[in-house]
């Protein structure tokens, strides 16, 4: 059996490290994420929002875009501009209730709205951020 050369190995092995380091970028991107400004506090204090900017190791455009509507499909190799997810917490205790997506904010951003009866979510705009809790529906305390 023919032993590879040291180019060869290289040009074999690139495509396996460049692989490796895009899956282990999906992992921390959120994890090693570093907050952006201070956070949003619900008008009446039941909840916190915090946006954070993910930690890309690797050039923007190899990240893929989604968007939150459904029908519209991930985008690959994009221009993104502002990339934000957000953590929705309780502002009583700290406890962590939900997280978004990784979006960019100029195409899918907007005002933050804390959620009503009839759909007890907090959103920014189309990001669907996390549920209210059920003693604090659209940040009325019950």
């Amino acid at each position: 059996m023919k032993k590879l050369t040291r180019r060869q190995r290289f040009w074999l092995g690139l495509p396996l490290l460049c692989g490796g380091l895009w899956a282990a970028s999906q992992w921390w991107e959120k994890d090693l994420a570093k907050p952006v400004g201070a956070p949003d506090i619900s008008p009446n204090g039941c909840y916190r929002v915090q946006e954070f900017q993910p930690f890309w190791v690797l050039p923007a455009f190899l990240h893929p875009m989604v968007f939150p509507d459904p029908e519209a499909g991930v985008y690959w190799f994009p221009r993104w501009e502002i990339p934000a997810f957000f953590r929705l917490y309780d502002h009583r205790n700290g406890q962590l209730i939900g997280e978004s997506e990784i979006y960019d904010l100029v195409n899918a951003g907007g005002p933050l709205d804390w959620g009503f009866r009839s759909l007890p979510r907090v959103s920014a705009a189309m990001i669907d951020i996390g549920p209210n809790l059920p003693d604090c529906i659209g940040d009325q305390p019950g």
